[in-house]
């Protein structure tokens, strides 16, 4: 059964905080071969900011983002997703409410490559139940700069425009909280420029939240501020971020790393 702060319901509007986490922890592994991805993380994110999560390689920034997106479950600590607590509930129960209150985009784009674009975008839609306004749909594609490219299919389209679908199907559902992993890492520099846009659009002008997981200090300044991981903790916070000012802290990162501090 999930639970809401202070008794809300999700019919009373959205929560002033997007995502809460915890003390949350999660190891993969057993005995020797045990691996602590995140360990003991608190942390609070208010409703309609852009926040990056950056960190070395394995300091647990995916499984950051999938633990707070219901996407899998830590092994202690509370996650809390515009005020409603995700862990303790049953499989069925966490399903509804990603499909009502959660986008995802992918560095992939997880698109099917029969469905056409506009097919693709309303797919939660139908999955979830829900009935398709194809004038939203058209406005949200639109919007991406896909208005003339619905009947196209993903084979048809480039890979700045395939992330534009992917942002599309996550919008058309009105989500509370937009979860993005390295959402660029595969564009190039004019597409990954416009993809990080239109999440700032989604958070500045319709009132989102986005949490990014990114390894690109350029997407980053993108964001309003950073969470820096190291070792499945977090090791900093960075507001108004730069492309320098987040290098640099990176950097910093990664020899306290390996210098096992």
């Amino acid at each position: 059964m999930f639970r809401t702060g202070s008794g809300r319901t999700h019919e009373t509007g959205p929560a002033a905080e997007a995502l809460r986490l915890v003390r949350v922890s999660r190891t993969y592994g057993t005995d020797d071969s045990a691996v602590t991805a995140l360990d003991g993380v608190t942390l609070s994110l208010a409703r309609g900011t852009f926040t990056a999560v950056m960190g070395p390689s394995g300091s647990g920034k995916s499984t950051l983002l999938q633990c707070a997106a219901g996407l899998d479950r830590p092994d202690s600590g509370i996650v809390r997703v515009d005020g409603t607590e995700l862990t303790g509930g049953g499989e069925a129960a966490l399903t509804r409410f990603r499909r009502g209150r959660v986008g995802f985009v992918f560095q992939q784009y997880n698109l099917l490559e029969t469905l056409t674009v506009a097919q693709n975008t309303v797919l939660p839609l139908k999955l979830a139940g829900r009935k398709v306004d194809r004038r939203r749909v058209r406005e949200v594609l639109t919007a991406v700069g896909l208005g003339d490219r619905l009947g196209h299919r993903p084979d048809q389209l480039s890979g700045g425009q395939r992330q534009r679908v992917a942002i599309a199907r996550a919008l058309v559902a009105d989500p509370r909280v937009i979860f993005a992993d390295e959402p660029t890492g595969a564009l190039d520099t004019r597409s990954a420029r416009d993809v990080l846009r239109l999440l700032q659009e989604a958070v500045r002008v319709h009132g989102r939240t986005v949490v990014m997981v990114t390894h690109d200090p350029v997407a980053a300044s993108y964001a309003d501020s950073v969470l820096f991981l190291a070792d499945g903790r977090l090791a900093g916070r960075m507001d108004v971020p730069t492309p320098d000012a987040v290098a640099e802290r990176l950097a910093h990162l990664g020899d306290d790393v390996t210098a096992g501090v």
